[in-house]
């Protein structure tokens, strides 16, 4: 049973908070080893693959967080809403999503599923399709 003091979820919303994807030690005392993640773009198996990933998130990072802006628990999942903001090298910009994330704990993470608009994260900040992306959004909503 998780309860609003879970150790392993504090930890999680700790880590998030302000983005240090270099940390395998944090990562470790809140993923399982064999943690199964999975947002709209990827499925990643096990802690040391999930590791490579944000250690590949980082590298483009000048800065990033996740502020958290509810969250609800039953039994081992954890419902948590967020905005995310990220300040990227490549390319030169500062872009910002929201999304919920889902979490299973059984001590640690056991899987996250991440929900959000892949087309406001990425594909509206490519050049050119970004411009495409943005202007059929505002033709659909007129």
């Amino acid at each position: 049973m998780l309860n609003m003091n879970n150790t392993t979820l504090k930890k999680f919303k700790d880590y998030f908070a302000q983005m240090e994807f270099d940390n395998d030690t944090i990562l470790e005392a809140i993923y399982s080893k064999n943690v199964v993640f999975k947002d709209p773009i990827h499925e990643i198996n096990g802690i040391e693959k999930l590791s490579e990933y944000f250690k590949k998130l980082n590298d483009n990072l000048t800065e990033g967080s996740f502020q958290f802006i509810d969250e609800s628990t039953i039994d081992n999942k954890a419902y948590l809403s967020w905005e995310m903001h990220l300040k990227l090298k490549r390319p030169n910009k500062s872009v910002k999503a929201s999304g919920i994330s889902v979490l299973t704990i059984e001590e640690k993470i056991i899987s996250q599923r991440d929900y959000f608009d892949a087309g406001e994260l990425f594909y509206e900040n490519i050049p050119v399709l970004g411009g495409v992306i943005r202007f059929l959004k505002k033709k659909l909503a007129d």
